[in-house]
């Protein structure tokens, strides 16, 4: 068990590493696409649009509720064993967690687990949280279509129109793969005998992934409701900025920020990465690189407070232990 123990080390001293190199490498890539734009038209639009911004954010309010919808629907039955005020906490926690790791989803999905597993045990919790995250890849992956079709009207067969619909693709067999492992024998059998900490849980984690459809269905039209909303937040943000929006317009800057979020997953908050995504579309968009970029600009500020309140929840929002059940069942529907 040395073995295993060295090189989850390793792993993590290497991502510890990563993290402030390309933390500094996105941040250098915004300066010099804020210096191509031009401050001073850049501050003038960002100025121009900050009104809009309470309704981004209440847009952001409601996909965060859909997300904790989603999280609540993975735990299927058991879900009435967390209360509410726990759920809404731990989804605080892991927004902040989403939008500054590596690999955010995941680890976001991996930290509510964290958190709520007193009310229902490890291994239920950890089945809910993987389901959670299948759930989240076949959303992205459905709403990568409409927003391809968008492409695809304002581009034809350009490199954004193959990309999101690559995206969509990918996404979907990635969510059906995810889920089909986790009901698998072999793989969990692999982890037992990897893992003696996980040995006694494997089991349980499998029958409660098996309970369902391959596709969490629940989980996923709440993610999808949020990717809804997200487009929605696109559309404000786009008129905010004077581009002359429509549907069209808002689906393709829904699918532009979805593979500015695949490429730069490495990149706390994705700065720079989506920026760039946006300047190198506003051509598309009939608009300047000031206006684009702003999109991008004005997501991140948002996005900063959310990941603020997250950060603080631990400090100001104390909840008591909860006793862990005696006997988690496999509960997922």
């Amino acid at each position: 068990m040395a073995v295993p123990s060295v090189s989850g080390s390793w792993r993590r001293k290497v991502t510890g590493l990563l993290r402030p190199v390309f933390a500094v490498a996105g941040l250098g890539m915004l300066a010099l696409l804020v210096r191509k734009a031009g401050p001073q038209e850049l501050g003038g639009v960002l100025l121009a649009a900050a009104p809009w911004l309470p309704w981004v954010a209440l847009l952001e309010l409601g996909r965060q509720g859909m997300d904790a919808l989603a999280t609540r629907a993975s735990y299927g039955a058991r879900a009435e064993h967390v209360p509410l005020k726990v759920l809404a906490r731990a989804q605080l926690i892991g927004t902040a967690v989403s939008s500054m790791a590596p690999a955010g989803r995941a680890a976001a999905e991996a930290t509510k687990a964290a958190l709520l597993s007193p009310h229902m045990g490890g291994a239920t919790a950890t089945a809910a949280a993987a389901t959670s995250q299948a759930a989240s890849l076949a959303a992205g992956g459905l709403i990568s279509f409409p927003c391809a079709a968008a492409s695809f009207l304002l581009t034809g067969w350009s490199a954004f129109t193959l990309a999101m619909l690559g995206h969509g693709v990918v996404l979907v067999v990635a969510s059906t793969g995810l889920r089909a492992c986790m009901r698998a024998r072999k793989p969990c059998a692999w982890l037992a005998r990897r893992s003696q900490r996980w040995a006694h849980h494997t089991e349980q984690f499998r029958v409660t992934a098996c309970h369902g459809t391959l596709l969490p269905w629940g989980p996923v039209l709440a993610f999808l409701g949020s990717r809804t909303l997200q487009v929605a937040q696109y559309a404000v943000l786009t008129h905010a900025v004077g581009i002359d929006t429509s549907l069209v317009q808002a689906l393709f800057s829904q699918g532009l920020y979805l593979c500015a979020l695949a490429v730069g997953s490495l990149v706390p908050g994705q700065l720079g990465v989506s920026d760039g995504a946006f300047a190198l579309a506003a051509g598309v968009l009939d608009t300047t690189t000031a206006r684009a970029m702003s999109v991008a600009l004005l997501s991140h500020l948002v996005q900063l407070v959310f990941v603020a309140a997250g950060a603080l929840t631990p400090l100001v929002w104390r909840v008591r232990p909860a006793p862990r059940p005696a006997s988690p069942s496999p509960v997922y529907r």
